[in-house]
């Protein structure tokens, strides 16, 4: 994991990389799981490596997505496919496809066969997983000689399971002073061009899905692309935060005075706790129509509030006295019998979607009597692609979702009428 020193911008390369962690996370279900390992730090055209490397991503995204894999890069920019045994034949594809990627490279050209070439390398983790874990131990404690540029990462690059979030593709890292002038170009820039909406919907069964609100956010993919295409913002956890704070307040500004396309009512925000205590929401809270508060709903991240739990009651208490709602967000259903929405006093609770979430249930025998507890009316099932998120949430009793499977399904009927929140 590349983090930065407290006392300057040099990265440093933390040695117990996260692939052992997933590795120690996943032990229960090696049976049912294989690895990849694809030696990208031995391609021979240096220039055109991170390209390359990017391409392989993009090439194993949906086999990985859909099979609940992961995909790892090393600190020597070998790179890793987990992914399960079902799947197969859709990794061999993405094999084929990554030879023409990569045909004139020389460790390819000169041998088409990229398991005898020994590019690639399968990995059977039910009887092979001790083997595997010593290469990947190999390749940390060699790391200090070979990792020494600004640039390397030894970060999750693709995380699509329970424990981790979305894609992150290699790129530079965010300095201070790359973040001095991204702060710059917001204040000039046509903000609204940048806010996105998606809906929360009601969704029971096979029936149209009923829209309750539209969560207002920034892409941070369209805001890195437009502005620092070649800088993953997210890379330094710190530089992020302050720089989420920032956007913060710019969706406050735009929505107050409508340039995302006039919202009134009906819509939910995701703040950081820092915010909603600060002049700019003040201002916002004052510009806004008293009588459309109730119908406002404020997203709080987890770790955001976890981080400062003094400062989140402070928080929520204020914003609910004014009249908006509070929904506790990036809550994962491995993380979720340790949440006590009521206790901490929170309106909602949105939960991550993923394919493991019915094996999480069925080893906890307490969940569905949480479930119960926490009042199946104010959970929320978020990042739902398919149906089958829709499927076992109303198993469960939960009607609330949202995604681009369910934006989807609401973009292919006409507008219907919009339901409020109610206490």
């Amino acid at each position: 994991m590349l983090l930065f020193n407290k006392n300057n911008d040099k990265p440093a390369v933390k040695k117990d990389t996260v692939i052992l962690d997933y590795l120690r996370k996943m032990e229960k279900n090696l049976d049912d799981y294989r690895a990849l390992y694809l030696k990208t730090g031995s391609l021979e055209n240096q220039n055109l490596r991170a390209v390359q490397r990017q391409s392989l991503i993009e090439t194993f995204e949906t086999v990985i997505k859909k099979s609940g894999g992961e995909l790892f890069a090393l600190p020597n920019d070998d790179m890793v496919v987990f992914y399960n045994r079902s799947a197969r034949e859709e990794i061999l594809t993405c094999l084929v496809k990554l030879r023409f990627i990569l045909h004139d490279d020389p460790l390819i050209r000169d041998n088409p066969d990229m398991e005898k070439s020994g590019f690639a390398k399968f990995y059977d983790l039910s009887n092979e997983v001790g083997r595997f874990r010593d290469v990947i131990r190999k390749v940390i404690e060699n790391s200090d000689a070979e990792v020494k540029s600004a640039g390397r990462t030894v970060n999750t690059v693709m995380s699509s399971g329970v424990y981790g979030g979305g894609v992150r593709k290699l790129r530079r890292q965010l300095t201070p002073q790359m973040l001095g002038k991204l702060q710059r170009a917001l204040s000039m820039a046509d903000f609204s061009s940048l806010i996105r909406r998606q809906s929360v919907c009601a969704v029971i069964g096979r029936s149209a899905p009923q829209m309750l609100f539209d969560e207002v956010f920034v892409s941070i993919a369209d805001l890195r692309d437009t502005l620092l295409p070649d800088v993953d913002l997210t890379a330094n956890p710190w530089l992020f935060q302050y720089l989420t704070e920032t956007l913060d307040k710019r969706v406050l500004a735009s929505v107050s005075r409508h340039d995302d396309g006039s919202l009134i009512n009906n819509f939910s925000m995701n703040l950081n706790v820092s915010t909603i205590l600060s002049d700019e929401f003040l201002q916002f809270d004052e510009d806004i129509n008293a009588s459309m508060r109730s119908t406002i709903v404020l997203e709080l991240q987890l770790a955001d509030i976890f981080s400062d739990i003094k400062a989140f009651i402070l928080a929520k208490t204020f914003a609910q006295y004014r009249g908006y709602k509070v929904c506790i967000d990036g809550v994962t259903v491995d993380k979720l019998k340790y949440i006590d929405r009521e206790q901490l006093g929170a309106d909602l609770i949105k939960i991550i979607w993923h394919p493991t979430f019915m094996d999480v249930i069925n080893e906890d025998k307490h969940f569905t009597d949480y479930v119960n507890k926490a009042e199946r009316a104010k959970m929320i099932i978020c990042r739902v692609d398919d149906p089958q998120a829709v499927e076992v949430g109303n198993s469960l009793g939960i009607n609330l979702y949202q995604g681009r499977y369910i934006q989807r399904l609401l973009s292919a009927q006409p507008r219907k009428t919009i339901f409020t929140i109610k206490k």
